[in-house]
């Protein structure tokens, strides 16, 4: 694991680039991320640029073209990603190749990649003043494929529709992947507009590096990337006040087993206070094999075919999802409304809570183990500034008491019982 004393920061033109030095790993890791507010009217553009980022360019102008160019970069890989970070929307880009020291043959490998990332991001395919026809059609049925697929995913689909119940008048409503209303009327030309007057320009951008590299020869080498300097606009996340009423949904459709979901809002976000406490109280609660929801509701009463739970650190919110048959649904909530009533009342043991740090300091090692876990590990603390290192992490963890979790369980209010059914009694 990166020492996090020896992780490095500075500030490339537009760029603010972490350096995390490493001789674990025979593979370096370069790591983008632009991020821009999560807003209906553009998350479904950047979702099918973030793609088309991946397919070609003008300088290798077929996908096949584009992937010959990575082989010849000894077998390196390139992809990316949209997701969403509370009220922000980010584009990952993520490039990984062999370290040059592994190679029979002296070459500045790492020129060659920043070169490669350059046609990447300034060299699109582009014809008269829009993306290239035939490149954004395939691109843009490809994402709509993609986004019409979680329709038939129903746990991902329950929990996606929870969110939109949630968030009805938040951008957080929105899947990061974009909006399948919204691609049909999406244009080259528009879209190609935005990628120039907008995202060039504005995006926040983070550059991460892990790996064992010369970090003067790597910023050096950066600066072939003109990136337009810009302001360096904070994270932005605003946590959702829990409403008076519990919202309810019932929803069918042609499935046999029902889709269960309980969404609640916490309001603690990634550093805070009540945050690790919170972790621990997830882990308790539904977020491992030991917990209150997986023994009582799928063990105990063999209601449910799954039940877990689980945080969201940037949002603010938990969200308990359970398979369970639709004439269980009142026993099911009954039931799973006990395990959080429980928890509020301390209704653990120090085994339990001893058990659950343990297993929870054990998936933070695990993923700190890989250079995508130790980026996103470090990303976090650089949107929202946390002394949360993975040592002061684990440190902080092993530190919880009791009283602690009860006080983080306070704050899980409900709001929002959605249940996807096949329409009979429930």
């Amino acid at each position: 694991m990166a020492n996090p004393e020896t992780i490095s920061n500075q500030q490339v033109g537009a760029m603010n680039v972490t350096i995390i030095p490493t001789t674990k790993f025979k593979t370096t890791k370069i790591v983008f991320k632009f991020r821009a507010p999560l807003d209906r009217a553009t998350v479904t553009k950047r979702s099918l640029l973030a793609v088309l980022f991946e397919t070609n360019n003008a300088a290798y102008p077929t996908q096949t073209a584009f992937r010959r160019k990575l082989a010849e970069l000894y077998g390196a890989s390139f992809y990316t990603s949209a997701s969403k970070k509370g009220d922000e929307h980010i584009i990952s880009a993520v490039f990984d190749f062999v370290d040059p020291q592994y190679l029979m043959e002296k070459t500045d490998l790492l020129r060659e990649v920043v070169h490669f990332l350059r046609t990447i991001f300034f060299d699109p395919n582009v014809r008269d003043n829009q993306f290239e026809k035939a490149t954004f059609e395939r691109e843009k049925e490809n994402l709509k494929s993609q986004l019409e697929s979680i329709y038939d995913d129903k746990i991902t689909y329950a929990a996606k529709r929870t969110i939109e119940e949630m968030y009805q008048s938040e951008g957080y409503q929105y899947s990061a992947n974009g909006i399948i209303e919204d691609l049909d009327n999406l244009t080259a030309a528009e879209t190609y507009d935005y990628y120039q007057t907008d995202f060039l320009k504005n995006d926040v951008i983070d550059v991460f590096v892990c790996g064992d590299i010369d970090s003067s020869v790597l910023l050096d080498h950066l600066q072939l990337l003109p990136f337009a300097e810009r302001p360096n606009r904070a994270f932005h996340s605003v946590p959702k006040v829990a409403p008076g009423k519990v919202h309810t949904i019932h929803e069918t459709q042609a499935i046999n087993q029902g889709k269960l979901v309980l969404g609640y809002q916490t309001g603690i976000l990634f550093g805070d206070e009540k945050f690790v406490p919170l972790q621990i109280a997830n882990g308790l609660l539904g977020g491992f094999a030991n917990s209150k929801i997986f023994i009582n509701v799928r063990e105990k009463a063999s209601l449910a075919y799954y039940a877990s739970s689980r945080i969201d650190s940037f949002k603010g919110y938990l969200l308990i999802q359970a398979g369970i048959e639709e004439t269980n649904y009142e026993q099911a909530v009954a039931i799973i409304k006990e395990q959080v009533t429980a928890m509020k009342q301390g209704d653990f043991t120090d085994e339990d809570i001893e058990q659950t740090k343990q297993l929870l300091v054990n998936q933070m090692l695990e993923a700190s183990d890989q250079a995508g876990g130790l980026v996103e590990l470090t990303y976090n603390n650089i949107v929202k500034p946390s002394d949360l290192a993975i040592s002061e992490w684990i440190s902080k963890i092993k530190a919880v008491t009791k009283a602690e979790i009860i006080a983080a369980m306070a704050d899980v209010l409900p709001d929002t019982i959605y249940f996807l059914s096949k329409g009979g009694e429930a």
